[in-house]
């Protein structure tokens, strides 16, 4: 009979602990429903409610939170263009710059992830999105941006100053320094200007001596004492206005 009573009373131990075990279980599940977790990493805004309100399920935003890293910048592209870039999107191939108010250009680099799969009619445009670092989070959602796309795939491309670049009525040219230390002069195909310099399409290799100063006092076969410097470097070396080169 004692062993009987023993038995009973352990199952009824076992039983409360049964019980114990489902109600720290339901209120740890409590805990976490209580719990409010984002799912995204970013900024929140204003609490848009304060301890003692009466909220709701569903009903009650508590506070607004956006994603600052990576942004998304919208822009919207003409359908010939849209068309041109399609297949370069996937591939990550298909680069933007973009610059907002208080900048200079177009700053930051990123790339265009996707074009959205139909053209609004009322305007002829397609929408795209280009996505951007901000690691320091100083960009917010909302601001006005500016970008630039490329008209073509990008390619290497030979660049040189302006003034470098002579004119002969139609035709545009440019003093290069030959083996000889002899001046000779080149017809070029002039492209857009980037960052200061001009495109070389045609006329001239990444190998020749491109005269940029002291144009005035070259001609074609004369000898001349060259000094090599990046066109870059030539840019910031250059005489001033009204001074002798």
């Amino acid at each position: 009979r004692e062993f009987d009573a023993q038995s009973n009373a352990l199952l009824q131990v076992a039983a409360s602990s049964r019980i114990a075990t489902a109600s720290m279980t339901a209120a740890q599940l409590s805990i976490e429903y209580a719990t409010i977790r984002a799912p995204i990493a970013g900024r929140i805004g204003r609490a848009l409610v304060t301890p003692g309100n009466l909220v709701s399920p569903g009903s009650t935003p508590l506070a607004t939170l956006v994603s600052v890293d990576p942004m998304h910048v919208y822009v919207d592209v003409d359908e010939a263009r849209a068309l041109r870039y399609r297949g370069q999107v996937g591939a990550g191939q298909l680069h933007a710059h973009v610059g907002f108010a208080d900048e200079d250009g177009y700053p930051h680099d990123g790339v265009i992830d996707f074009i959205d799969n139909r053209v609004d009619e009322a305007t002829g445009t397609v929408k795209a999105r280009a996505v951007i670092a901000n690691p320091d989070g100083r960009l917010s959602p909302g601001l006005f941006a500016r970008m630039r796309l490329p008209a073509s795939a990008e390619r290497d491309a030979l660049l040189v100053s302006d003034r470098a670049i002579g004119t002969d009525q139609s035709r545009k040219f440019v003093y290069v320094v030959g083996p000889d230390d002899k001046v000779e002069s080149r017809t070029v195909k002039l492209g857009p200007l980037h960052d200061g310099l001009r495109v070389v399409r045609e006329g001239v290799t990444g190998d020749d001596r491109v005269v940029v100063n002291g144009l005035q006092r070259v001609r074609p076969g004369s000898a001349v004492s060259a000094k090599v410097v990046a066109m870059k470097e030539s840019e910031r070396t250059a005489p001033a206005p009204g001074a002798t080169p």
